[in-house]
């Protein structure tokens, strides 16, 4: 008879700034290479493959609107764009959660060790009403409690007005998408090759702020290169996020020790 097996303690989930740092950066790769696959794909397609592969069931559902290649290839693009747009949104929340509960976590230590039950309880009401706020309230947020802030909050924040007039307008922007200058402006962080790479090195490269303009009436589209742009710009907003967790963590620390070791000057 086999021995049963006993029952598994489930396991605590461990928060850290490296857990999460391992975790949105990979997944930002993941949707890179995604995102170049699909563009390759749809870029690459010939009309007489777009026919064969149609055919292949020998029926269509309505054959007589059946899209030609022209306009099935636009429409793909669309499509890839909103995707693109609606998966850097969700994976930039996500993280900015997450971080959001690190903070959290960091700031109320000394309380959850007196009373862990009543904080971990406010603590997850506080969560629970972050994960559900919009981008520019959650960049408030972390200003308002941590006094973390993010240079490249407005390149984040235009790709959430941007996928709305997507949504809304079928991307045709207007004047409530648009800043004091009458634009909607998507921000870039593009890589610029500063010197030819010499044998056996890599070339010399630094990133560059690249903009991209649209007034009222305009129509959103994005090149490949600005939609593959987003990844590596979002890369560097989370970057500059981690920094300060890491920074609003080793504050904390160092405050915490000053509170349980007051010097005599401080009695």
């Amino acid at each position: 008879m086999a021995e049963e097996n006993p029952k598994q303690q489930p396991q605590q989930r461990v928060i850290s700034l490296q857990s999460i740092s391992q975790e949105f950066l990979g997944a930002l790769q993941r949707n890179y290479d995604m995102l170049a696959f699909n563009l390759a794909a749809t870029g690459n397609v010939t009309a007489e493959q777009y026919e064969q592969v149609g055919a292949l069931t020998h029926a269509m559902p309505v054959h007589q609107i059946h899209a030609s290649f022209e306009n099935i290839k636009n429409f793909a693009h669309g499509l890839i764009l909103r995707q693109t747009l609606n998966d850097a949104l969700a994976i930039t929340a996500a993280c900015m959660d997450q971080c959001h509960l690190l903070c959290n976590l960091i700031k109320n230590k000394p309380a959850a060790e007196k009373d862990p039950q009543a904080v971990h309880q406010t603590i997850g009401k506080e969560q629970d009403a972050f994960a559900r706020s919009p981008l520019t309230e959650k960049f408030e947020l972390f200003e308002k409690r941590y006094g973390i802030t993010n240079s490249l909050e407005d390149a984040v924040v235009s790709l959430g007005i941007g996928f709305g007039t997507l949504l809304r307008h079928k991307g045709v922007v207007s004047a409530e998408d648009v800043d004091e200058n009458g634009e909607l402006v998507f921000e870039f962080k593009t890589v610029q090759i500063s010197a030819p790479a010499k044998e056996g090195e890599s070339p010399e490269a630094r990133l560059v702020d690249t903009r991209r303009p649209f007034k009222v009436g305009d129509q959103i589209d994005l090149s490949n290169s600005e939609m593959l742009s987003i990844y590596v710009t979002l890369t560097d907003f989370f970057h500059r996020l981690f920094k300060a967790v890491d920074e609003y963590g080793m504050k904390m620390i160092a405050e915490q020790k000053k509170n349980d070791n007051p010097s005599p000057s401080d009695q």
